[in-house]
């Protein structure tokens, strides 16, 4: 196997493995049944507003369109890492959730919904390094990054206001939680792209 092979081989592999570590992180964030996060919050309030529409079906039609966006606008962030996104990150949601513990201590629960930012923050930069293609969502705000030139972390907290903002419009349920994941994501994300080329090198 050749370099060039290898090195594609370990792209995939860390982009699998973020996938992994994304699905866990929402699992053990909605385990904490404090708030989802504010994409989520907006597309289930929006679904059940609508009427005709599941949640599922509602994020697949955010994330869809998120996608041709991000590829009109950027072709380099779109790739065979958002197909695998999209199609497998419900499996480790699914594992991941039936493990954790349910428990009605605050306290745990907030420590679920840190650990699940983490989680989900660490997944994200994966998929993003690896460089095959990153998340819908993040394909979306990345698109904002290099056609503008804007910083991600900005993009990041514009972009979570407005859905924020959609969830109130349509009386979709924001908690703690919710805004524990607002205001700690985009700072644990900039935080981990900034050091996570010290891990993983692919040449």
């Amino acid at each position: 196997m050749n370099l060039e092979m290898k090195s594609k081989m370990k792209r995939l592999f860390v982009t699998l493995l973020g996938i992994f570590f994304l699905g866990a992180g929402v699992a053990v964030d909605t385990a904490a049944a404090l708030g989802t996060d504010c994409m989520a919050g907006f597309n289930e309030a929006f679904a059940k507003t609508l009427g005709y529409v599941t949640f599922g079906q509602m994020t697949t039609i955010v994330e869809i369109l998120m996608v041709i966006y991000a590829y009109l606008s950027s072709k380099k962030t779109v790739g065979i890492g958002t197909v695998l996104s999209m199609l497998l990150v419900q499996f480790p949601i699914d594992l991941v959730y039936n493990l954790v513990p349910q428990t009605q201590n605050l306290v745990v629960r907030i420590l679920y919904v840190l650990i699940g930012i983490l989680f989900i923050s660490l997944g994200a930069e994966m998929i993003i390094h690896a460089d095959l293609g990153m998340g819908a969502y993040e394909a979306f705000m990345y698109s904002f990054v290099y056609t503008r030139k804007w910083k991600f972390i900005y993009v990041k907290y514009v972009c979570d206001a407005i859905f924020l903002l959609g969830t109130v419009i349509f009386r979709g349920q924001i908690g703690l939680g919710t805004v524990i994941t607002y205001l700690l994501t985009p700072k644990c994300m900039e935080l981990i792209n900034r050091n996570i080329d010290r891990f993983l090198r692919f040449e």
